[in-house]
């Protein structure tokens, strides 16, 4: 069974990064979440991108690839917001990836490279401000030009982190069901 990386949020590693990761432990699955900034949290998500910003895009992936150096050949990228663009990158890139989970994040503006037969599975609120339109798409066609699956599904709302249980965005009936969605997916890979 692939490892799973969960990546958090521009908020940084919260405790709700923690639960979350808690709830996959509990199903059966190992998990790994690498704290990317270093142990800076934010309660809001201007503070959060702006620090992302001001370390840059790059070195943060460069850090999550250097976090999971030493992990086994098999690994499944997870990510909410951020993280999720930073999963995209290392499920494009790295060759240890077997599956890309993006919630609440991911997507490309134009078409690109996918590796092949990597599976993605992409949440998002249909109303998120966050979601660039078309983007998601994008991916997905990549992706299935590439020959991986791939599947897009929005739920209902304008929230954006929805799946974490301790932000005010939570929906626990959206979370739910992405969360069902995920294992599912992570049954398959």
């Amino acid at each position: 069974m692939p490892t799973l990386v969960l990546l958090h949020s521009a908020l940084g590693k919260t405790p709700g990064i923690d639960v979350i990761a808690e709830r996959y432990t509990a199903s059966g699955h190992t998990v790994f979440a690498p704290d990317f900034y270093e142990g800076r949290t934010f309660t809001g998500a201007e503070a959060g991108v702006g620090h992302a910003q001001e370390v840059g895009f790059s070195q943060l992936v460069d850090r999550v690839g250097a976090a999971c150096a030493d992990l086994p050949d098999e690994i499944v990228f997870a990510g909410l917001s951020l993280g999720a663009g930073i999963a995209q990158q290392m499920g494009k890139n790295d060759s240890r990836a077997r599956g890309v989970l993006l919630c609440h994040g991911g997507g490309f503006p134009k078409p690109t490279r996918w590796q092949e037969n990597v599976p993605v599975q992409i949440h998002f609120s249909v109303d998120d401000v966050w979601r660039d339109a078309g983007a998601p798409e994008t991916l997905i066609e990549s992706a299935a030009r590439a020959g991986a699956q791939a599947e897009y599904f929005l739920y209902p709302g304008a929230t954006h982190l929805f799946s974490d249980p301790l932000v005010a965005d939570y929906r626990e009936d959206s979370a739910q069901l992405l969360f069902d969605r995920t294992l599912m997916f992570l049954e398959r890979v």
